[in-house]
């Protein structure tokens, strides 16, 4: 059992000779604006922007620019640190996707391991 009707798709059919409408250029400002405004909040909502880049279709046709977002991705997470980059679950399946299994369960090693204080 199927559909009764055939659904033609609607990508690039948005306005009249396929040019973006209105609402839509307003939405992909808003975006725009929330992430402007996300990123400056915290490491961790950076780690976020990245997670959203990767996901585009077409990011990672660039080796050396995927590289790039790997040595940042890199050095927000220490920035962060492991056991908050754990609380989240998008943040942890981009480590799995830059770093592999070995990256996330280094990152539990780290959060388990207590951390010992110098001598003042």
């Amino acid at each position: 059992m199927g559909d009764v009707h055939q659904y033609l798709p609607s990508v690039g059919k948005s306005g009249p000779q396929a040019k973006p409408d209105d609402q839509s250029e307003w939405a992909v400002k808003q975006a725009a604006a929330a992430w402007e405004k996300a990123v400056r909040e915290s490491p961790l909502q950076r780690l976020r922007y990245y997670d959203a880049r990767l996901a585009r279709a077409g990011f990672s046709s660039d080796p050396a620019e995927r590289e790039r977002v790997k040595e940042r991705v890199a050095e927000l997470i220490r920035e962060v640190g492991a056991a908050t980059v754990l609380t989240d679950p998008d943040v942890v399946s981009m480590v799995r996707e830059l770093f592999g299994e070995k990256g996330v369960q280094r990152l539990r090693d780290r959060a388990n391991t207590p951390v010992e204080r110098l001598p003042e």
